[in-house]
Protein backbone atom coordinates (compact mmCIF):
# COMPACT_ATOMS: atom_id res chain seq x y z
CA UNK A 1 0.00 0.00 0.00
CA UNK A 2 3.07 2.21 0.87
CA UNK A 3 4.31 1.61 -2.54
CA UNK A 4 1.30 2.35 -4.68
CA UNK A 5 0.57 5.70 -2.33
CA UNK A 6 4.55 6.81 -2.77
CA UNK A 7 4.01 6.55 -6.91
CA UNK A 8 0.73 8.09 -7.02
CA UNK A 9 2.83 11.47 -5.14
CA UNK A 10 6.07 10.49 -7.74
CA UNK A 11 3.43 10.93 -10.39
CA UNK A 12 1.80 13.65 -9.67
CA UNK A 13 4.63 15.64 -8.43
CA UNK A 14 6.37 15.76 -11.57
CA UNK A 15 3.09 16.40 -13.85
CA UNK A 16 3.22 19.72 -11.57
CA UNK A 17 6.40 20.69 -11.28
CA UNK A 18 7.63 20.20 -14.89
CA UNK A 19 6.05 23.28 -16.14
CA UNK A 20 8.00 25.34 -13.61
CA UNK A 21 11.42 25.15 -15.12
CA UNK A 22 9.54 26.25 -18.51
CA UNK A 23 7.88 29.07 -17.44
CA UNK A 24 10.44 31.47 -19.22
CA UNK A 25 10.10 29.54 -22.33
CA UNK A 26 6.59 29.48 -22.40
CA UNK A 27 6.28 33.20 -21.99
CA UNK A 28 8.64 33.98 -24.04
CA UNK A 29 7.40 31.72 -26.60
CA UNK A 30 3.68 33.43 -25.72
CA UNK A 31 4.62 36.95 -25.38
CA UNK A 32 3.25 36.80 -21.55
CA UNK A 33 4.50 38.60 -18.33
CA UNK A 34 5.31 37.06 -15.13
CA UNK A 35 2.22 37.41 -13.79
CA UNK A 36 0.40 35.45 -16.75
CA UNK A 37 2.98 33.07 -16.59
CA UNK A 38 2.56 32.30 -12.90
CA UNK A 39 -1.25 32.20 -13.54
CA UNK A 40 -0.56 28.88 -15.65
CA UNK A 41 0.21 27.38 -12.14
CA UNK A 42 -2.63 29.03 -10.58
CA UNK A 43 -4.79 27.87 -12.78
CA UNK A 44 -3.58 23.49 -11.98
CA UNK A 45 -3.76 24.58 -7.91
CA UNK A 46 -7.30 26.68 -8.57
CA UNK A 47 -9.02 23.46 -9.17
CA UNK A 48 -6.72 21.30 -7.43
CA UNK A 49 -7.60 23.04 -4.11
CA UNK A 50 -11.25 23.30 -5.71
CA UNK A 51 -11.64 19.38 -5.50
CA UNK A 52 -9.89 18.99 -1.95
CA UNK A 53 -13.16 19.01 0.00
CA UNK A 54 -15.69 17.45 -2.67
CA UNK A 55 -13.28 14.56 -2.85
CA UNK A 56 -13.13 14.10 0.85
CA UNK A 57 -16.24 13.84 1.32
CA UNK A 58 -16.89 11.52 -1.88
CA UNK A 59 -14.49 9.31 -0.48
CA UNK A 60 -16.05 9.18 2.94
CA UNK A 61 -19.37 8.55 1.13
CA UNK A 62 -18.29 6.00 -1.39
CA UNK A 63 -14.93 4.72 -1.26
CA UNK A 64 -11.12 6.25 -1.32
CA UNK A 65 -9.81 3.89 -4.31
CA UNK A 66 -12.96 4.54 -6.47
CA UNK A 67 -12.18 8.18 -5.94
CA UNK A 68 -8.89 7.85 -6.93
CA UNK A 69 -9.11 5.98 -9.45
CA UNK A 70 -11.52 8.06 -11.71
CA UNK A 71 -9.54 11.48 -10.73
CA UNK A 72 -5.76 10.25 -12.17
CA UNK A 73 -7.81 9.51 -15.72
CA UNK A 74 -9.06 12.95 -15.66
CA UNK A 75 -5.58 14.31 -14.08
CA UNK A 76 -4.13 11.97 -17.10
CA UNK A 77 -6.39 13.56 -19.82
CA UNK A 78 -4.99 17.00 -18.91
CA UNK A 79 -1.46 16.29 -19.21
CA UNK A 80 -2.28 14.73 -22.50
CA UNK A 81 -3.83 17.67 -23.45
CA UNK A 82 -1.39 19.88 -22.98
CA UNK A 83 1.37 17.34 -24.34
CA UNK A 84 -1.27 17.69 -28.30
CA UNK A 85 -3.13 20.49 -27.95
CA UNK A 86 -1.06 23.36 -25.66
CA UNK A 87 -0.28 25.38 -28.51
CA UNK A 88 -2.78 28.53 -26.75
CA UNK A 89 -2.24 30.78 -23.62
CA UNK A 90 -5.69 29.64 -23.15
CA UNK A 91 -5.29 26.13 -23.74
CA UNK A 92 -2.64 25.61 -21.78
CA UNK A 93 -4.79 27.09 -19.19
CA UNK A 94 -7.71 24.84 -19.80
CA UNK A 95 -5.74 21.56 -19.16
CA UNK A 96 -3.75 22.50 -16.58
CA UNK A 97 -6.90 23.30 -14.38
CA UNK A 98 -8.14 19.88 -15.97
CA UNK A 99 -4.98 18.15 -14.84
CA UNK A 100 -5.33 20.07 -11.34
CA UNK A 101 -8.77 18.90 -11.22
CA UNK A 102 -7.83 15.25 -11.66
CA UNK A 103 -4.90 15.80 -9.18
CA UNK A 104 -6.93 17.23 -6.44
CA UNK A 105 -8.28 14.01 -5.25
CA UNK A 106 -4.81 12.31 -4.15
CA UNK A 107 -4.57 14.34 -1.15
CA UNK A 108 -7.52 13.47 0.51
CA UNK A 109 -8.18 10.14 -0.87
CA UNK A 110 -4.33 8.94 -0.29
CA UNK A 111 -4.09 10.13 3.76
CA UNK A 112 -7.25 9.11 4.42
CA UNK A 113 -6.70 5.37 3.82
CA UNK A 114 -3.39 5.86 5.13
CA UNK A 115 -4.71 6.70 8.34
CA UNK A 116 -7.22 3.64 8.46
CA UNK A 117 -5.36 1.65 8.36
CA UNK A 118 -1.73 2.90 10.11
CA UNK A 119 -1.65 2.88 13.79
CA UNK A 120 -1.37 6.75 15.45
CA UNK A 121 1.66 6.06 16.94
CA UNK A 122 3.17 5.59 13.42
CA UNK A 123 1.30 8.35 11.61
CA UNK A 124 3.89 10.57 11.01
CA UNK A 125 6.87 8.22 9.96
CA UNK A 126 4.04 6.72 7.16
CA UNK A 127 3.17 9.46 6.00
CA UNK A 128 6.69 10.95 5.48
CA UNK A 129 7.50 7.12 3.92
CA UNK A 130 4.53 8.04 1.43
CA UNK A 131 5.99 11.80 1.08
CA UNK A 132 9.33 9.97 -0.68
CA UNK A 133 6.93 9.99 -4.03
CA UNK A 134 6.93 13.86 -3.24
CA UNK A 135 10.44 14.44 -3.60
CA UNK A 136 11.22 11.76 -6.43
CA UNK A 137 8.43 13.29 -8.37
CA UNK A 138 9.42 16.88 -8.06
CA UNK A 139 13.03 15.67 -8.30
CA UNK A 140 12.45 14.03 -12.21
CA UNK A 141 9.61 16.93 -13.23
CA UNK A 142 12.55 19.50 -12.48
CA UNK A 143 15.36 17.66 -13.57
CA UNK A 144 13.63 16.53 -17.17
CA UNK A 145 11.72 18.80 -18.26
CA UNK A 146 14.58 21.52 -19.64
CA UNK A 147 16.82 18.95 -21.16
CA UNK A 148 13.92 17.63 -22.83
CA UNK A 149 13.08 20.86 -24.28
CA UNK A 150 16.39 21.95 -25.09
CA UNK A 151 16.65 18.10 -27.37
CA UNK A 152 13.59 18.80 -29.34
CA UNK A 153 12.62 22.61 -28.74
CA UNK A 154 8.97 21.54 -27.96
CA UNK A 155 7.62 22.72 -24.14
CA UNK A 156 4.80 20.20 -25.11
CA UNK A 157 7.01 17.10 -24.82
CA UNK A 158 7.54 16.44 -21.51
CA UNK A 159 3.81 16.96 -20.50
CA UNK A 160 2.81 13.70 -23.58
CA UNK A 161 5.78 11.30 -21.72
CA UNK A 162 4.47 12.24 -18.01
CA UNK A 163 0.47 11.65 -19.01
CA UNK A 164 1.40 7.98 -19.35
CA UNK A 165 2.30 7.27 -16.36
CA UNK A 166 -0.63 9.30 -14.71
CA UNK A 167 -3.11 7.09 -17.14
CA UNK A 168 -1.24 4.30 -15.54
CA UNK A 169 -2.01 4.84 -11.64
CA UNK A 170 -5.34 4.09 -12.28
CA UNK A 171 -4.63 0.75 -13.15
CA UNK A 172 -2.41 -0.18 -10.03
CA UNK A 173 -4.70 2.03 -7.60
CA UNK A 174 -7.56 -0.62 -8.92
CA UNK A 175 -5.01 -3.58 -8.23
CA UNK A 176 -2.92 -2.86 -5.84
CA UNK A 177 -4.71 -0.40 -3.46
CA UNK A 178 -7.18 -1.53 -0.48
CA UNK A 179 -10.81 -0.46 -0.14
CA UNK A 180 -11.05 1.95 2.73
CA UNK A 181 -14.79 3.35 3.34
CA UNK A 182 -16.11 5.48 6.48
CA UNK A 183 -18.69 3.04 8.31
CA UNK A 184 -21.32 5.73 8.55
CA UNK A 185 -21.71 8.57 6.74
CA UNK A 186 -21.25 12.17 8.58
CA UNK A 187 -24.62 14.59 8.92
CA UNK A 188 -23.92 17.90 8.09
CA UNK A 189 -24.37 19.02 11.56
CA UNK A 190 -20.36 16.98 12.01
CA UNK A 191 -19.17 18.78 9.31
CA UNK A 192 -20.22 22.11 10.78
CA UNK A 193 -18.38 20.98 13.80
CA UNK A 194 -15.19 19.83 12.04
CA UNK A 195 -15.06 23.10 9.75
CA UNK A 196 -15.26 25.04 13.26
CA UNK A 197 -12.52 23.48 15.10
CA UNK A 198 -10.17 26.64 15.44
CA UNK A 199 -7.35 23.72 15.91
CA UNK A 200 -7.52 22.74 12.91
CA UNK A 201 -7.73 25.79 11.41
CA UNK A 202 -4.59 26.62 13.06
CA UNK A 203 -2.56 23.54 11.75
CA UNK A 204 -3.83 24.63 8.25
CA UNK A 205 -2.72 28.43 8.39
CA UNK A 206 0.79 27.64 9.78
CA UNK A 207 0.75 24.47 6.78
CA UNK A 208 -0.03 27.27 4.61
CA UNK A 209 2.87 29.41 5.00
CA UNK A 210 5.23 26.55 4.85
CA UNK A 211 3.95 25.64 1.63
CA UNK A 212 3.65 28.96 0.53
CA UNK A 213 7.44 29.81 0.80
CA UNK A 214 8.27 26.35 -0.63
CA UNK A 215 5.96 26.96 -3.97
CA UNK A 216 7.59 30.52 -4.35
CA UNK A 217 10.91 28.54 -4.18
CA UNK A 218 9.19 25.87 -6.66
CA UNK A 219 7.64 28.06 -9.24
CA UNK A 220 9.82 31.19 -9.01
CA UNK A 221 13.52 29.24 -8.26
CA UNK A 222 14.58 28.48 -11.56
CA UNK A 223 13.85 31.78 -13.09
CA UNK A 224 15.66 33.20 -10.35
CA UNK A 225 18.93 31.20 -10.62
CA UNK A 226 18.47 31.39 -14.31
CA UNK A 227 18.00 35.35 -14.58
CA UNK A 228 19.40 36.63 -11.57
CA UNK A 229 22.37 34.50 -10.59
CA UNK A 230 23.79 33.07 -14.17
CA UNK A 231 22.61 29.65 -14.51
CA UNK A 232 21.30 27.61 -18.01
CA UNK A 233 17.73 26.49 -18.02
CA UNK A 234 18.74 23.05 -17.44
CA UNK A 235 21.57 23.34 -14.68
CA UNK A 236 18.70 26.34 -12.62
CA UNK A 237 15.87 23.22 -13.09
CA UNK A 238 18.57 20.22 -11.69
CA UNK A 239 19.52 22.60 -8.64
CA UNK A 240 15.84 23.58 -7.72
CA UNK A 241 15.08 19.93 -7.79
CA UNK A 242 17.97 19.06 -5.17
CA UNK A 243 15.70 20.43 -2.39
CA UNK A 244 13.89 16.76 -3.61
CA UNK A 245 16.93 14.53 -2.43
CA UNK A 246 17.41 16.31 1.19
CA UNK A 247 14.16 16.37 1.68
CA UNK A 248 13.86 12.35 1.88
CA UNK A 249 16.28 11.50 4.65
CA UNK A 250 14.86 15.01 6.39
CA UNK A 251 11.21 14.24 5.94
CA UNK A 252 11.76 10.69 7.42
CA UNK A 253 14.00 11.78 10.30
CA UNK A 254 10.92 15.19 11.53
CA UNK A 255 8.05 12.22 11.18
CA UNK A 256 9.24 9.69 13.22
CA UNK A 257 10.55 12.57 15.73
CA UNK A 258 7.16 13.80 15.41
CA UNK A 259 5.84 10.82 16.43
CA UNK A 260 8.10 10.11 19.24
CA UNK A 261 8.23 13.38 20.73
CA UNK A 262 5.85 15.65 19.74
CA UNK A 263 4.42 17.51 16.72
CA UNK A 264 4.24 20.89 18.04
CA UNK A 265 8.50 21.08 19.05
CA UNK A 266 9.34 19.38 15.06
CA UNK A 267 7.40 22.78 13.47
CA UNK A 268 8.70 25.42 15.81
CA UNK A 269 12.83 24.09 14.91
CA UNK A 270 11.70 23.59 11.29
CA UNK A 271 9.16 26.58 9.72
CA UNK A 272 11.58 29.43 11.52
CA UNK A 273 14.92 27.65 10.03
CA UNK A 274 13.06 27.78 6.79
CA UNK A 275 12.50 31.43 6.42
CA UNK A 276 15.87 32.15 7.59
CA UNK A 277 16.96 29.73 4.69
CA UNK A 278 14.83 31.90 2.36
CA UNK A 279 16.33 35.07 2.97
CA UNK A 280 19.68 33.42 3.09
CA UNK A 281 19.02 32.57 -0.38
CA UNK A 282 18.66 36.01 -1.57
CA UNK A 283 21.74 36.69 -0.11
CA UNK A 284 24.53 34.49 -1.53
CA UNK A 285 26.04 35.47 -4.48
CA UNK A 286 27.76 32.43 -4.83
CA UNK A 287 27.06 29.05 -6.91
CA UNK A 288 28.22 27.07 -4.28
CA UNK A 289 26.87 29.22 -1.62
CA UNK A 290 23.56 29.11 -3.28
CA UNK A 291 23.76 25.05 -3.54
CA UNK A 292 24.00 24.44 -0.47
CA UNK A 293 21.17 26.46 0.46
CA UNK A 294 18.97 24.80 -1.59
CA UNK A 295 19.88 21.64 -0.03
CA UNK A 296 19.29 22.89 3.41
CA UNK A 297 16.25 24.27 2.71
CA UNK A 298 15.24 20.75 0.80
CA UNK A 299 15.17 19.43 4.38
CA UNK A 300 12.57 21.81 5.82
CA UNK A 301 10.31 22.48 3.47
CA UNK A 302 7.16 21.10 1.66
CA UNK A 303 7.81 17.07 2.00
CA UNK A 304 9.62 17.72 5.59
CA UNK A 305 7.44 19.20 7.51
CA UNK A 306 4.29 17.99 5.68
CA UNK A 307 4.37 14.57 7.53
CA UNK A 308 4.21 16.09 10.66
CA UNK A 309 1.46 18.61 10.13
CA UNK A 310 -0.88 15.89 8.50
CA UNK A 311 -0.32 14.04 11.19
CA UNK A 312 -0.84 16.09 13.66
CA UNK A 313 -4.12 16.84 11.59
CA UNK A 314 -5.13 13.34 12.40
CA UNK A 315 -4.67 13.35 15.84
CA UNK A 316 -6.77 15.92 16.48
CA UNK A 317 -9.71 14.71 13.92
CA UNK A 318 -9.21 11.05 15.52
CA UNK A 319 -10.09 12.16 18.74
CA UNK A 320 -12.74 14.90 18.20
CA UNK A 321 -14.18 14.22 14.78
CA UNK A 322 -14.16 10.23 13.66
CA UNK A 323 -15.49 9.07 10.74
CA UNK A 324 -14.85 12.71 9.33
CA UNK A 325 -10.94 11.68 7.66
CA UNK A 326 -11.59 11.92 4.49
CA UNK A 327 -13.02 15.81 4.59
CA UNK A 328 -10.64 16.34 7.38
CA UNK A 329 -7.56 15.64 5.17
CA UNK A 330 -9.54 17.68 1.84
CA UNK A 331 -10.06 20.56 4.33
CA UNK A 332 -6.40 20.50 5.27
CA UNK A 333 -5.12 20.48 1.41
CA UNK A 334 -7.35 23.00 0.57
CA UNK A 335 -6.39 25.38 2.97
CA UNK A 336 -2.90 24.59 2.61
CA UNK A 337 -2.56 24.27 -1.20
CA UNK A 338 -4.22 27.54 -1.76
CA UNK A 339 -0.54 28.92 -1.57
CA UNK A 340 0.22 27.16 -4.89
CA UNK A 341 -2.91 29.78 -6.30
CA UNK A 342 -1.24 32.91 -4.55
CA UNK A 343 2.40 32.19 -4.36
CA UNK A 344 3.56 31.54 -8.50
CA UNK A 345 0.66 34.82 -8.73
CA UNK A 346 1.71 37.21 -6.30
CA UNK A 347 5.84 36.39 -6.58
CA UNK A 348 5.34 36.85 -10.32
CA UNK A 349 3.54 40.38 -9.68
CA UNK A 350 6.13 41.72 -7.13
CA UNK A 351 8.72 40.76 -9.67
CA UNK A 352 6.83 42.85 -12.64
CA UNK A 353 7.21 45.85 -10.05
CA UNK A 354 10.89 45.36 -9.07
CA UNK A 355 12.31 43.49 -11.59
CA UNK A 356 13.64 41.14 -9.44
CA UNK A 357 12.57 37.85 -6.94
CA UNK A 358 14.01 39.25 -3.93
CA UNK A 359 11.12 40.63 -2.51
CA UNK A 360 8.84 37.86 -3.43
CA UNK A 361 11.81 35.38 -1.04
CA UNK A 362 11.14 38.29 1.17
CA UNK A 363 7.46 38.23 1.62
CA UNK A 364 7.30 34.19 1.89
CA UNK A 365 9.92 34.13 5.42
CA UNK A 366 8.04 37.01 6.35
CA UNK A 367 4.65 34.72 6.00
CA UNK A 368 6.65 31.67 7.70
CA UNK A 369 7.47 33.35 10.48
CA UNK A 370 3.97 34.21 10.86
CA UNK A 371 2.89 30.68 10.65
CA UNK A 372 5.46 29.82 13.46
CA UNK A 373 3.91 32.04 16.02
CA UNK A 374 0.33 30.54 15.12
CA UNK A 375 2.46 26.73 15.85
CA UNK A 376 3.51 28.61 19.42
CA UNK A 377 0.10 28.62 20.62
CA UNK A 378 -1.21 25.46 19.62
CA UNK A 379 -2.01 22.31 21.81
CA UNK A 380 0.82 19.96 22.43
CA UNK A 381 0.64 16.59 21.21
CA UNK A 382 2.79 13.86 22.30
CA UNK A 383 2.11 10.78 19.85
CA UNK A 384 -1.82 10.80 19.62
CA UNK A 385 -1.82 11.83 22.82
CA UNK A 386 -3.26 15.69 23.66
CA UNK A 387 -1.86 17.37 26.78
Amino acid sequence: MLLVLMLGWATLYADRTCLYPLLSVIAADLSLSSTQAGTLTGAYFLTYVAMQIPAGIAGDKWGFKRVMMIMFVIAGLGMLGIGTLGRTYSLLIFFSALSGMGAGAYYPTCYSTLFHVVSPDRRALSSAIVGIGMSIGLFIGMTMSGPVYEAVGSYRLPFLILSVPTLAMAILVYFLLPKVKCESTPSLKDYLALFGDMDIWKINFATFTSLYGFWVAMAWGPTFLKVERGFSLSQAGFFTGLMAITAIPAGLYWGRLSDRVNRKLVALIVLPASALTLLLLTKTPSRPGIIIILLVYGMLSNSAIQPVMVAWLGDVVSKRHPGKMGAATGFFNCATMSSAILAPIISGFLRDMTDSLVPAFWAAAGLILAGTAVVSVMPLFRGNRQR
